[in-house]
């Protein structure tokens, strides 16, 4: 069982009332959010990270939803006496959705809002090439070292061959899981689409949650990865949406959403 005590870099100071915890992306860890404040409104910021990468490293690496979400719930039970929010991209957002599942299962308190960005409709299908690559053929130490060059961080050969073997462990733990399409989620959801995104297009992922969560859909300005940078219109939006909270809704016909796509798309630059 990984060690229930290491989800965090630091522990959020006793006087935050608000927590915000951001899932990793796919292939990654905690250090994606680097460039993310402590403090987004009035909410602290900590990013979440999974056992086998990072400081994590020497930990076995967990290999199914079920394994990721055990582990977490506990640790999140220290925080049954304050509001938190998760944020998720791409990856991230099968994690928390299934977090939040298992919240609900255990009678666990309920993220006040999930912000899902860069994912298409949960219960559908996976979102992004990479999930549907042929892993055995694949060579996913060049699809990182091409993370990198995007991101504009310099990384050395020996942990580009440790980030693909990470990267190889989350396609794995994702592909056999969907959303159940029974299970309306307990929370309501703030889905973000980027006007350039080029691996899951704002068009996949502004439709369809709306069968599955009460739904707010926004399009910020960017690519697919303008999230790690966390640019001020992200963190106006989230700030808005953490004070902003409404209780979850009991059934599907509470769930109103607007689509910007559907409308007349504003767009956040």
């Amino acid at each position: 069982m990984p060690d229930p005590g290491s989800w965090l870099l630091r522990p959020p100071p006793e006087d935050a009332q608000t927590l915000l915890f951001g899932f990793p992306y796919a292939g990654g860890g905690a250090s994606l959010y680097r460039q993310w404040p402590n403090q987004i409104g009035d909410a602290w910021f900590g990013a979440l990270q999974p056992p086998g990468r990072e400081h994590r490293f020497r930990e076995p690496p967990v290999r199914t939803h079920a394994e990721f979400t055990e582990s977490l719930v506990e640790y999140l039970a220290r925080f049954a006496d304050r509001e938190f929010a998760f944020f998720g991209h791409c990856g991230g957002v099968p994690l928390a959705l299934s977090t939040t599942l298992a919240l609900q299962d255990r009678g666990m308190p309920l993220p006040a809002r999930i912000f899902a960005s860069g994912w298409g409709p949960p219960h559908e299908r996976l979102y992004g090439r990479l999930n549907f690559v042929d892993l055995a053929t694949a060579d996913l130490g060049a699809e990182v070292s091409a993370l990198f060059d995007k991101l504009g961080v310099p990384v050395r050969e020996d942990f580009v061959e440790v980030a693909a073997q990470v990267l190889r462990v989350d396609l794995e733990l994702h592909r056999p899981h969907l959303h159940d399409a029974t299970r309306f989620l307990p929370a309501p959801v703030t889905v973000l689409g980027w006007t350039d995104d080029d691996v899951v297009p704002p068009a996949e992922v502004c439709r369809g949650w709306e069968e599955v969560a009460e739904t707010r859909y926004e399009v910020l300005d960017g690519e697919h990865f303008a999230f790690t940078r966390c640019p001020p219109p992200l963190v106006d939006l989230l700030t808005r949406d953490m004070t902003d909270v409404r209780p979850p809704p009991s059934t599907r016909a509470d769930a109103v959403p607007n689509n910007p796509l559907e409308t007349t798309p504003e767009v956040i630059p």
